[in-house]
C-alpha cells in the first residue's frame, strides 16, 4: 500500500464525536436489522425460501483495513488498477472496500447525525459528559434547532451518554438513579411559541424538584429562562457548522470505509461562512450526491442560488419619482450610494442611515423600496412587528439579529425596518413591561452600532410617531438623517394621479382633480385608482373622471363651499399670526375634511413670553373665525394634538412642569386636564380665553386681508412658501427677520 506523508490537523473533538458517530451507526444498523427481520416475518409464507431478501447484507469489512485507515487517511488501500478505475468511473476510491462499493449499506438519518456531531463537539470528551452527570448538576445546550428538540433524547441515549445513563424527557415520569432528565421545549412549524417557552419553564422547575441532573436545551440564542441563576448553570453552545463537521459526516454517509478524498471534498465545500445558513433541506438533497466530493459540489450550488435570490432582488435600476423633501433626500442618499459602489468616495463620508416619518399612508415604505431599485442593490425589508410575532424575548431578539444577519449577507443593500416606534422609549414613563422594553432596545442599539461600523448597509426606518422612540435609538450614526413625509402637496399629487393613470385624462383634469383630493394620502390615491379601475372593467365602462372622483370620495358637486371658506380663514389667521411672530410659513393646505399649515419655529430661549407667542398661533384660527364670522365651529378643538389640545397642554407645563406659571419652582410632573381642580381648570380657561383674545386683536387691523386670503385659498387649495411671502410681505412682523422679497 502507499501511503501519504500528510494527514490533515483535527480539532478538539474530533475523536470524541467520531465515537459518537460509531455508536450512533451501530444502533441505527441494529434497528435497520430489528425492522428487516419484522419484515420477514411479516411477509407470506408461500415462496418465502425462494425470494430474495429484502435488503441484502454486504460482508463484513476487515478489521485490519479499517484500523490502517483510521491511522493513515490518506493510504491508498486498493490496487493501483482499481483505484484508477474506479476514479473514471466517478466514484471515490478512498471511500470504497475491496470489492469496489463505497456506499454505506446503512442510510443514516444526516440532519440527526449532524446534530449529534455538533452535540458531541460542545462537549469536546466523555470526561465533559462525566463532569455534567454529577448530582445536582444543571447544564443548558444552547444554539439547539428547533427541528432537532424530537431527537435529543434518542441521540443522548444511544451514542452520547456513557453505559448504565439514560435520558428522559421531563415530561415522562420515570425514576432511574441514573438519570438524565431533559427539559427540551416543543416546536411548532420550526419555531418556539411563547406557550412553548412557557411551558419550557414549568418542566424546568419540575427538574429542578430533584437530584437527577437535569440538562436544558435552548434554541438559537435564547434568553436564560427566569428561574434560573446563570452563574450556577454550566452552559455549553453547539458550535456553528464549518467545514470539518461536514466532513466527519460525510465520512459516515459516503464511504464504506470510513474514509473519503478529504482534499477534494474540502476544496469543493463553500466557505464556513455560508455553512453556518445551511438550511436541512439544502443539507438533504445535497446528500443524494454519490460521492463526498459531489455532495460538496452540489453543496455550494445550492448555497450560492440561495445567496443569489436575496428576500428582495434588485430589479432594474428605475429612478426615484416623486416630489417634496423626503423624495430629494432619498436621491441624494441613493446618487451617495453609487458613488461608494463605484470607488468615488469613501464610506465615511456618506450618511449610513435615513428615518421616515409621517402619517399613515404617507408612502414611506414605497420610498424606502424605491431607493434601492434605484440604487440597484437589494433591499431587506423588516419591521418591529415582524420581530415580535417571532415569540417571547428571546425569539425576538434572534428575529432582530436575523435581520440584520440577511442585511450583511446581501450587502450592498438597503436594510428597510418598519414600524420602528413599536419599540418603546425609556423615558416614556411607563413602568409596565419596563425591563422587556428595555431588553428590546438594548438589542437593538447593539445591532445598529455593530452595523454601522461595517461598509455597503444603508438603514432605512419608518414609524408614524418618532416621540415614542427612545432617543439613543435617534441619535446621530445610528440614524443620520430624519425627515418628515408630510401629506402629499397638490403638485405631488398631480404626479402620483399621473403616473396611476399613464396620462389617460388631460392636465387641466388631473390638476382640478388634485387640487380637490388635497388631503389624501399616496394610499388613498392607490387605493381609489385601482378600486376605480376594477369597477370600469367589470361594469364594462370606460375609465371616466366621474368614477374616479367617487372612489376618491371628492365629488365637485358635494363640496361645501362654506364650510371650505371657514377652514380657510381658520388656517390663515394660524399663517398670518405665525407671521408677524417671525415664522417661516413653508405650506397651506384646505380639504373638506380640514387644513393643515407647516411653519418653522424660530429657536428661543424658552421665556414666558415665547410660549406666549406659541399659545396665540395655536388660537389663531379659532381667533379668525370669531372674528370674521362673529362665531367658532369645532376645527380647533379635538384630539390632544388639535389647537386646543396643544395650547391646554401648554399651559399646563408652563405651570406644573416649567417653572414658569403659578408654582413657580415646583415641579409636578405631566397633567391629565381631566383630573384637574376647579380652580385650576377655571384658571387654565381663563388663560385660553385670554390667548384667543390676544390673537384675534393681532388680526383685526388684517381683517380684509384675511378675507382675500382666505377666499384665493378656496380656489388653490394649497399655498406654498412663495405664496405666502407674496401674500404677507407688506405685514409688520414683531420679531424675527424681515420678510424675504421676490426676486
Amino acid at each position: 500500500m502507499n501511503q501519504s506523508n500528510h494527514s490533515p490537523a483535527r480539532p478538539d473533538w474530533w475523536k470524541f464525536a467520531e465515537d459518537c458517530a460509531r455508536r450512533y451507526h451501530l444502533y441505527y444498523e441494529e434497528l435497520q436489522q430489528t425492522r428487516r427481520k419484522t419484515l420477514k416475518e411479516d411477509a407470506p409464507a408461500d415462496g418465502a425460501d425462494t425470494e430474495e431478501p429484502l435488503v441484502s447484507t454486504p460482508p463484513e469489512q476487515p478489521h485490519s483495513l479499517l484500523q490502517h485507515l483510521s491511522e493513515h487517511p490518506n493510504a491508498r488501500h486498493l490496487p493501483p488498477e482499481l483505484w484508477e478505475h474506479l476514479e473514471q468511473e466517478g466514484a471515490d476510491p478512498f471511500a470504497c472496500d475491496e470489492t469496489g462499493r463505497w456506499l454505506p449499506h446503512t442510510d443514516l438519518p444526516a440532519d440527526k447525525l449532524l446534530l449529534l456531531l455538533r452535540i458531541a463537539a460542545a462537549f469536546g470528551s466523555p470526561a465533559a459528559v462525566d463532569t455534567q452527570l454529577a448530582r445536582g448538576a444543571v447544564l443548558i445546550l444552547h444554539n439547539i434547532p428547533a427541528s432537532g428538540f424530537s431527537s435529543v433524547e434518542n441521540l443522548l441515549n444511544h451514542a452520547l451518554l456513557p453505559p448504565g445513563w439514560q435520558a428522559y424527557d421531563a415530561r415522562r415520569q420515570v425514576q432511574l438513579p441514573q438519570r438524565v432528565t431533559l427539559a427540551v421545549p416543543s416546536a411548532r412549524d420550526g419555531g418556539v411559541e411563547q406557550r412553548h417557552f412557557d411551558e419550557l419553564q414549568d418542566l424546568i422547575i419540575k427538574g429542578l424538584a430533584h437530584s437527577q441532573p437535569l440538562w436544558i436545551c435552548l434554541p438559537d440564542e435564547m434568553a436564560l429562562p427566569a428561574p434560573l441563576v446563570t452563574e450556577h448553570c454550566h452552559q455549553l453552545t453547539l458550535p456553528q457548522v464549518d467545514a470539518d463537521f461536514l466532513i466527519a459526516l460525510l465520512r459516515q454517509t459516503h464511504s464504506r470505509t470510513g474514509h473519503i478524498d478529504e482534499a477534494a471534498a474540502r476544496a469543493a465545500l463553500p466557505p464556513n461562512g455560508q455553512l453556518q445558513e445551511l438550511s436541512t433541506p439544502a443539507l438533504s438533497f445535497a446528500l443524494r450526491a454519490p460521492t463526498a466530493k459531489k455532495m460538496a459540489q452540489r453543496l455550494s450550488q445550492a448555497l450560492a442560488a440561495a445567496a443569489a435570490s436575496p428576500p428582495e432582488a434588485h430589479a432594474p435600476r428605475e429612478e426615484i419619482t416623486g416630489i417634496g423633501r423626503s423624495y430629494d433626500t432619498a436621491r441624494q442618499l441613493v446618487a451617495d450610494l453609487r458613488l461608494w459602489a463605484e470607488g468615488e468616495v469613501a464610506w465615511n463620508e456618506i450618511p449610513h442611515s435615513l428615518l421616515l416619518f409621517g402619517l399613515p399612508g404617507t408612502g414611506k415604505s414605497h420610498l424606502a423600496r424605491a431607493m434601492g431599485r434605484s440604487a440597484a442593490v437589494n433591499c431587506v425589508q423588516t419591521s418591529c412587528a415582524e420581530w415580535q410575532s417571532a415569540g417571547h424575548l428571546g425569539n425576538l431578539l434572534l428575529a432582530m439579529r436575523k435581520s440584520f444577519e440577511d442585511a450583511r449577507k446581501n450587502a450592498p443593500c438597503i436594510l428597510f425596518i418598519d414600524e420602528i416606534d413599536a419599540i418603546s422609549s425609556r423615558t416614556s414613563g411607563d413602568t409596565h413591561g419596563s425591563r422587556y422594553g428595555s431588553q428590546v432596545i438594548a438589542g437593538l442599539l447593539e445591532q445598529m452600532d455593530r452595523i454601522g461600523l461595517e461598509e455597503g448597509i444603508m438603514v432605512v426606518g419608518a414609524c408614524n410617531h418618532p416621540q415614542h422612540i427612545d432617543p439613543a435609538v435617534l441619535r446621530a450614526g445610528r440614524f443620520d438623517i430624519k425627515i418628515e413625509m408630510p401629506l402629499p402637496s397638490m403638485a405631488m399629487l398631480q404626479h402620483l394621479l399621473a403616473e396611476r393613470l399613464q396620462d389617460a385624462f388631460p392636465e387641466d383634469a388631473m390638476l382640478e382633480l388634485a387640487r380637490d383630493s388635497i388631503g389624501k394620502t399616496a394610499a388613498d390615491v392607490d387605493a381609489a385608482v385601482r378600486s376605480a379601475r376594477s369597477e370600469a372593467r367589470h361594469s364594462g365602462c370606460p375609465l371616466d373622471l366621474q368614477l374616479l372622483r367617487r372612489h376618491l370620495q371628492v365629488m365637485a358637486q358635494e363640496e361645501n363651499h362654506d364650510l371650505l371658506y371657514r377652514i380657510c380663514v381658520h388656517e390663515c389667521g394660524h399663517a398670518i399670526t405665525a407671521w408677524i411672530f417671525g415664522e417661516a410659513i413653508t405650506q397651506v393646505r384646505v380639504a373638506a375634511a380640514g387644513g393643515t399649515i407647516e411653519r418653522d419655529v424660530p429657536a428661543n430661549a424658552g421665556l414666558p413670553a415665547d410660549f406666549d407667542r406659541q399659545l396665540y398661533v395655536h388660537l389663531a384660527g379659532r381667533a379668525a373665525e370669531r372674528l370674521i364670522f362673529g362665531t367658532v365651529s369645532a376645527g380647533a378643538g379635538g384630539s390632544a394634538t388639535s389647537d386646543l389640545g396643544k395650547a391646554a397642554r401648554m399651559v399646563l407645563a408652563m405651570d406644573f412642569e416649567l417653572g414658569l406659571g403659578a408654582f413657580g419652582n415646583g415641579w409636578f410632573g405631566p397633567q391629565d386636564p381631566s383630573r384637574l381642580t376647579a380652580c385650576e381648570r377655571q384658571r387654565l380657561q381663563e388663560r385660553l380665553d385670554y390667548a384667543e383674545d390676544h390673537a384675534r386683536a393681532l388680526l383685526y387691523p388684517h381683517q380684509q386681508l384675511l378675507k382675500d386670503m382666505a377666499a384665493d385659498l378656496v380656489q388653490k387649495r394649497e399655498f406654498d412658501t412663495k405664496a405666502v411671502r407674496s401674500w404677507l410681505r407688506d405685514v409688520p412682523r414683531k420679531n424675527g427677520p424681515e420678510p424675504v422679497l421676490d426676486q
